[in-house]
């Protein structure tokens, strides 16, 4: 760098024109246009560039406010920020899943490092760095795209779009393995989710669960748009939306592109929570749908669309319909009407909704009942418009059920979005844990390099998961046998032979 003495005399002999009170306004202007259209050898540059009209204005100011001393170039004092910890904690997390994407990884790592904030550009300039960045971009494959129209609605709620996710499969923690739908609505304005379920298939209950989450909390929209599959072109959403006063968009079958907005928020729930699912312990279908939910609300309602120039939540702004309907209209609207015929001892009537109970008074007959295909809720119709509600037959649990609970990511999102500050070292210990706790181990950050995270990734799928306190101790058993300055693969043979050791015979291999 030039001696500052230097920079001070040519940014004076730069500005000297202008410290002339004698100069007209016109003048000045003129100076400072050619400036900043021209370009000037400073010093130290190899390349000659203008001078901006606001730098030779502020180094005026500074002259006239300390003289020669004020065009000296300023110290800058500037300590770097060590986020090696925060890198080798992503790359972890990109070597477990590598299409997460840098906003998964700034939520997972404000979990993970709540006291260090981090920009979205930092991040990314520190992953482009690291030597085993290259790994993760080798694994990622690009997809192809095709240029169509763009169709928008002018506010929200003018159009939701209902189409479903999957199937999908799904392990949960008893060992079972199921195929999962997800059925969600979308505001076509905002691309905010208004409402997503779960569904074992693509049918007319989830349609239905769906469509009451989102009107019940949003209102009703004026049009709605679906393909012609057979759970939405079921007589009872058919018939529901027709009585609550929606319009259905006429669309063209075998043609998916005509609901680009859900398909593109599919891709996104396909890298968010469907590849999450393969590292996330899911005890039961009801825990699925509370990840599910939130990962929608967290993640996606709230990142920033690149369409839009900001996020779902924020365009829709809680917005609500001017159209709203009372709970009871909504309960009736997707009803389906059916003859069944009630035991003459018991009074059970099946339906397809669950079993339900009629008064002595009609036990053995035939009857005329309305039930929700959504929900264990019937009622008998008596003629002129009276209706008996039914009462469901259910067995009440022993004991109080507590909510469900399982390792993984999705987890820390979950307990945030209820609202719970839990620990999060057993529902988030996973391959990025192991990470974490091997660097003590081997002596550095891991991974070093993208042959360092393939390792270590082999360990885990051969031996996972794993419990955090005797992860623990089988390290501190490996340092005391093998020491420090080991290359990798020694202490993963030495660590795989111990908690072989440590397994019952049947889960042996």
């Amino acid at each position: 760098m030039p001696d500052p003495d230097t920079i001070a005399t040519w940014r004076f002999e730069q500005i000297t024109p202008l410290l002339d009170d004698r100069l007209s306004r016109a003048d000045r202007r003129r100076y400072l246009r050619e400036r900043a259209r021209d370009a000037v050898d400073w010093p130290g540059r190899t390349t000659p560039r203008p001078i901006p009209r606001a730098t030779l204005q502020r180094w005026v100011a500074r002259y006239r406010r300390d003289g020669l001393a004020g065009l000296r170039p300023r110290e800058r004092h500037r300590e770097r920020t060590d986020r090696s910890a925060l890198v080798s904690h992503a790359l972890a997390l990109l070597t477990e899943e590598p299409e997460r994407s840098l906003g998964q990884l700034l939520h997972y790592l404000e979990l993970q490092f709540p006291d260090t904030p981090l920009s979205r550009s930092t991040l990314q300039r520190e992953l482009t760095r690291h030597r085993a960045y290259a790994g993760i971009v080798r694994q990622r494959a690009g997809h192809g795209r095709r240029l169509r129209d763009r169709y928008e609605t002018s506010r929200p709620h003018e159009c939701w779009q209902l189409d479903g996710k999957g199937p999908f499969p799904v392990r949960f923690t008893d060992g079972t393995r199921r195929r999962v739908h997800v059925l969600s609505v979308l505001d076509d304005y905002s691309r905010y989710v208004l409402a997503a379920v779960t569904s074992p298939t693509e049918s007319m209950p989830g349609t239905v669960r769906a469509l009451r989450q989102a009107i019940a909390r949003f209102g009703l929209a004026d049009r709605m748009q679906f393909d012609r599959g057979s759970a939405f072109d079921s007589h009872p959403v058919r018939d529901g939306l027709a009585l609550l006063g929606v319009h259905r968009n006429a669309v063209r079958p075998r043609n998916p592109e005509a609901g680009g907005k859900i398909e593109a928020y599919h891709r996104a729930l396909e890298r968010w929570f469907v590849r999450e699912l393969r590292h996330q312990e899911v005890q039961s279908e009801a825990h699925l749908q509370d990840l599910l939910a939130a990962t929608i609300e967290l993640l996606y309602n709230r990142h920033r669309h690149r369409i839009l120039k900001k996020s779902p939540a924020e365009a829709l702004a809680d917005q609500m319909s001017a159209r709203r309907v009372g709970t009871e209209e909504l309960a009736r609207a997707f009803g389906v009407r059916t003859d069944v015929r009630s035991h003459p001892k018991t009074g059970e009537v099946a339906l397809p909704n669950g079993r339900f109970r009629v008064t002595w008074r009609y036990a053995g007959k035939r009857l005329r009942v309305r039930y929700d295909p959504a929900e264990p809720r019937a009622v008998l119709l008596l003629g002129r418009d009276q209706e008996l509600p039914l009462e469901p037959m259910v067995v009440k649990p022993l004991f109080p059920i507590t909510p469900a609970r399982g390792q993984g990511q999705l987890q820390k999102i979950l307990d945030r979005w209820r609202g719970h500050q839990r620990p999060n070292a057993l529902p988030g210990f996973g391959l990025p844990e192991l990470f974490r706790d091997l660097a003590p181990l081997v002596g550095h950050l891991v991974p070093d390099d993208d042959r360092e995270a393939r390792l270590i990734a082999d360990f885990y799928r051969d031996v996972g998961p794993l419990d955090p306190a005797p992860l623990r101790q089988a390290l501190a058993t490996t340092h005391a046998a093998l020491g420090s300055g080991r290359a990798i693969d020694v202490y993963l043979d030495h660590l795989r032979r111990l908690i072989r050791a440590a397994q019952p015979r049947s889960e042996q291999p």
